[in-house]
């Protein structure tokens, strides 16, 4: 996968660095982070920043032809994907607020019912009974760049955490990669749904078109995973993810049979209606219940998780129902299809 075209002048000039050797930080983009926190109003709307963050946590994922691999790890690019988190946490913070009366022993039934009953209900009623073959296309690429890496940021809380929590985070993790069986990953059943429409489903290769409220679903995920201080966030985030989703993918499943999708082209859907199913107890009471009783000092970070996720999610369907109302893409530039 190569690197993305930038999207505004530090992206710009982060991957013209990017593109040669490890070393210090250019001064132009060392100023351009400095006028960060007063240049963005919304980190996570923010182009720019989106696309920049994408790349800085791609080094950690799949990596980018023509980038040395030295880079994942080079203290001058953690300087300055530090620099692009630090807004990206303030913008996410700033539309999150933990209830004054909620306490550690309420935090299972407060996710069960906050992040069940949140769903963008408008969207998935339109998804189900109204939506084109082609406004179907764009909802399966925008969601590609993070459905084609499910649950891989959430693999990264496993050795963060201990006891009861640990093991329902590993058995929520083993459903996602299809109980080891090759061909059955989650990931996996996502290409072939992108097949089954015509779609190519090597990850990334939609990028351009993808738009910023995209790619924060799957930045909010590596923002979390790779911090062990965030560790009950990336736990509040899998919780949010899994808990209502059995009714999401429901809807997404009914509105592809009706414009004449395969079994094969739902079976990513279907999956997700049986397995989280099972997956929105195990998240709340034996993951998220048992990380807050083991550790009662980060309990409102599980609560964080969940609400940023709940946040970002209902950015990301506004990005997409509201171009459609308009008569227009959802996409950054019509993709093929």
């Amino acid at each position: 996968m190569r690197l993305p075209g930038p999207r505004g002048p530090i992206s710009t000039a982060l991957f013209a660095w990017l593109s040669g050797e490890p070393g210090p930080v250019p001064s132009p983009l060392t100023d351009l982070l400095d006028a960060l926190p007063q240049a963005t109003a919304d980190a996570r709307s923010d182009e720019d920043v989106q696309i920049s963050l994408w790349v800085c946590y791609g080094l950690t994922y799949e990596g980018f032809d023509g980038v040395d691999e030295r880079w994942e790890w080079q203290p001058t690019l953690l300087a300055v994907r530090g620099a692009l988190e630090a807004v990206f946490e303030r913008d996410l913070l700033a539309e999150v607020q933990v209830p004054a009366d909620l306490t550690p022993d309420k935090v299972p039934a407060f996710l069960m019912e906050r992040c069940g009953a949140t769903s963008p209900a408008a969207f998935l009623k339109f998804m189900q009974q109204e939506a084109t073959i082609e406004q179907f296309k764009e909802l399966v690429i925008t969601r590609s760049i993070d459905a084609l890496h499910e649950g891989d940021a959430h693999t990264w809380g496993i050795p963060r955490v201990n006891g009861r929590a640990k093991a329902a985070l590993i058995e929520i993790q083993a459903d996602e990669y299809g109980g080891g069986m090759p061909g059955r990953l989650h990931a996996e059943l996502y290409a072939i749904l992108m097949s089954e429409l015509d779609l190519d489903p090597e990850y990334g290769v939609y990028i351009e078109q993808i738009p910023a409220a995209a790619l924060v679903l799957h930045n909010l995920r590596s923002f979390f995973g790779l911090h062990r201080r965030w560790r009950g966030g990336i736990l509040g985030n899998l919780a949010a993810t899994e808990i209502g989703s059995s009714l999401i993918n429901r809807h997404f499943s009914e509105g592809l049979a009706r414009l004449g999708g395969s079994k094969k082209s739902r079976w990513f859907y279907d999956e997700h209606i049986l397995a989280d199913a099972v997956h929105e107890q195990l998240a709340a009471h034996d993951m998220c219940g048992a990380f807050v009783a083991d550790y009662p000092a980060e309990w409102d970070r599980v609560v964080i998780g969940a609400l940023a996720t709940l946040s970002v999610r209902a950015l990301f369907a506004r990005s997409v129902v509201d171009p459609w109302a308009a008569g227009a893409t959802s996409l950054r530039e019509l993709a093929p299809v």
